[in-house]
């Protein structure tokens, strides 16, 4: 397993955190975010056939919260944001196999640095490993992914000169 990332501050003074939902599939993200951070994050998971809330990670307070609902054969295959002046995460995007989802936090006053975008280039459900990141008492400061490289189909082919 990989560790990507992450996207933000890996601040070593905040909480740190993990979703590692092995076999089961997400099939909901719920974020929380005001107009200057995402606030915080939780996920649900597809359990023999029953929807399971992982614990949220990150503040209760926010001004909005939005839910982006996975079709069943999407999945996550990155991460873009930018970090904000407050130390948290503004502009943040998951990307999946049929596009990218938010918005949360999309106020560009708040983002003095460019967009960072975490592509690992996943092309198979199996690839995605998982979440992790941090969060302080107002905000997530980081956020990365777990990839799982799968090996290839079909061999690969060395090329000497004789």
């Amino acid at each position: 397993m990989m560790k990507l990332g992450p996207l933000g501050c890996d601040d070593s003074s905040g909480k740190t955190w993990e979703e590692m939902g092995g076999s089961d599939r997400i099939s909901h993200i719920l974020v929380s975010f005001d107009d200057k951070n995402l606030k915080s994050i939780q996920f649900g998971y597809v359990k023999n056939g029953a929807l399971v809330m992982s614990k949220k990670h990150g503040s209760s307070d926010s001004d909005s919260t939005g839910i982006v609902r996975l079709n069943q054969d999407e999945y996550v295959t990155g991460l873009s944001g930018s970090l904000g002046y407050y130390g948290g995460i503004t502009n943040f995007l998951f990307h999946t196999n049929r596009g990218k989802h938010g918005p949360s936090a999309n106020d560009d006053t708040y983002a003095p640095c460019p967009k960072i975008e975490i592509d690992p280039s996943i092309l198979d459900r199996r690839e995605f490993g998982g979440f992790f990141g941090s969060y302080s008492s107002s905000s997530i400061t980081s956020i990365g992914n777990y990839v799982n490289p799968i090996p290839c189909s079909h061999g690969v082919t060395k090329h000497e000169k004789l």
